[in-house]
Order: structure tokens, then C-alpha cells, then sequence
């Protein structure tokens, strides 16, 4: 079966995020790049707090796993399962396994406290600009990946 075909609950590899609609990527994609202006927002006010990433990485992960969670109360679960290619943002982001959330909250882990550290070093407008574009290609690699394919 191809990836796209696999429906949300199937999903049984990280590749297979690669498969859903560019929207989603896109989405995705604003959802780190406004949390990596946040950061360089919040950083200055708090660089001498040792807590204070980790108390930001929580509140962002927080931030991102509320709408999960209250979505996935009130789903009953009558509704069929999206393919990765036709999933909606909105209408399913509930819907995945708990592993996707896990491998979700750790990639958002990861610019986030890449950029403090960076951050912490220089905070200029220049390092935000050029950690946003190399956030913004990594995000959307597999947007180019999947065009290269097909």
C-alpha cells in the first residue's frame, strides 16, 4: 500500500508524514516559525533563569497538546479514519497515534531550545531570520522531497 493511503491510525513510520498535504506541512511549518519568535521574544527576559528553557519548552508543548487532548474527549469515535492524503488539519489533528504526538513534541523541543541557545548567544534579528529560513526548509523538506519523487 502506498503511504498516502494509509489512514491515520496506520501510520507506522516517520516517513509517512511525508505523505500529508502541503497545508498540513504548512500549518506545521507557521506553528514553529511563530513559536521561534516567541522564544526570541521571551528569551531575553528570562536567559538567567537555568528553568526557564525547559519551563518554555512545557508551555509550548502544552500550548500545541491542549487542542489534542480536549479534540480527542470529545471525539466517540463514530467518524472514519482519514487517509494521510486527505486528512484536514483541523478535523483530525486528534486523530493519529500517540507515538506521532511524542516524535511532534520532540521535533518542536528541538527548535525551541536550539534557538534559546542561540538566542542566548546573539539575539539579533539577523540569528532569528536565518534559524526561521533554516527552520522553514527543514519543515518543508519533505514537501520537496515528495515532488522529487513524483
Amino acid at each position: 500500500m502506498h503511504p498516502t493511503q494509509k489512514r491515520l491510525d496506520e501510520m507506522n513510520r516517520l516517513a509517512d508524514m511525508g505523505y500529508f498535504p502541503v497545508l498540513v506541512h504548512l500549518g506545521a511549518s507557521c506553528n514553529i516559525l511563530i513559536t521561534l519568535v516567541a522564544t526570541w521574544f521571551v528569551e531575553p527576559y528570562f536567559l538567567v533563569e537555568p528553568w526557564a528553557p525547559i519551563a518554555w519548552i512545557a508551555l509550548v508543548l502544552a500550548l500545541n497538546l491542549t487542542p489534542v487532548v480536549l479534540l480527542r474527549w470529545r471525539d466517540d469515535g463514530t467518524r472514519p479514519m482519514s487517509t494521510l492524503e486527505s486528512m484536514d488539519f483541523f478535523r483530525d489533528q486528534h486523530r493519529f497515534s500517540d507515538w506521532v504526538y511524542v516524535a511532534a513534541s520532540a521535533n518542536m523541543a528541538f527548535w525551541v531550545l536550539t534557538a534559546w541557545a542561540l538566542f542566548a548567544w546573539a539575539h539579533t534579528p539577523v540569528v532569528l531570520a536565518f534559524w526561521m529560513l533554516l527552520a522553514l526548509v527543514m519543515t518543508i523538506s519533505p514537501i520537496l522531497m515528495r515532488h522529487r519523487e513524483g
